[in-house]
């Protein structure tokens, strides 16, 4: 997830409200795994966005499809490795040498969670929520399907194997 910072408060709150609404992977709270900042800089005449050692800057005014073009632009090639393969946040997919794997969008709220979570367990219901908000009744049994799966695309796509251990309604991703 994506730390956001912005040298104004009232464009900060903004732009993250416009972001969830794209499903942008932004970080809710400070957890020591994240993809990196993103820094909003505005000015009198544009905003310019940075991402490690890059930088675009918007014209003022601007619509959220600029915005969001600026952004997958800066963001597009920025990769996490995750043991031997690398995922790419914005365009949800991994990759391993010359093998990708578009995943569904399911699949890849789980990555997600997993590079969040890599040091400690988490509650399968906070994942379950995560994916499905607006279920009323959790099935427990669909969270499970999916993390299965996921397991089998990646080991089936790039002989990797994802291995996880589920006790008392948590689950702990054990990565090397």
């Amino acid at each position: 997830m994506y730390q956001i910072k912005a040298n104004s408060n009232f464009f900060l709150e903004h732009v993250i409200n416009l972001l969830h609404q794209r499903n942008f992977p932004l970080i809710k709270n400070q957890i020591i795994n994240d993809y990196g900042i993103i820094e909003f800089n505005l000015n009198k005449n544009n905003i310019s966005l940075k991402f490690n050692n890059s930088e675009v800057s918007i014209k003022k005014p601007f619509d959220l499809n600029t915005l969001w073009s600026s952004l997958d632009g800066l963001l597009s090639n920025h990769k996490i490795s995750f043991d031997y393969l690398f995922y790419y946040p914005m365009k949800e997919y991994l990759k391993y040498q010359n093998n990708n794997l578009k995943l569904t969008h399911t699949h890849n709220l789980i990555i997600q969670e997993i590079l969040q979570n890599l040091d400690s367990k988490i509650s399968k219901n906070d994942i379950y929520k995560k994916i499905w908000p607006n279920d009323v009744d959790i099935q427990m049994n669909k969270l499970d399907t999916h993390l299965t799966n996921l397991k089998n695309t990646l080991y089936d796509h790039f002989e990797y194997e994802l291995k996880f251990s589920s006790n008392g309604g948590f689950i702990n991703f054990l990565i090397d």
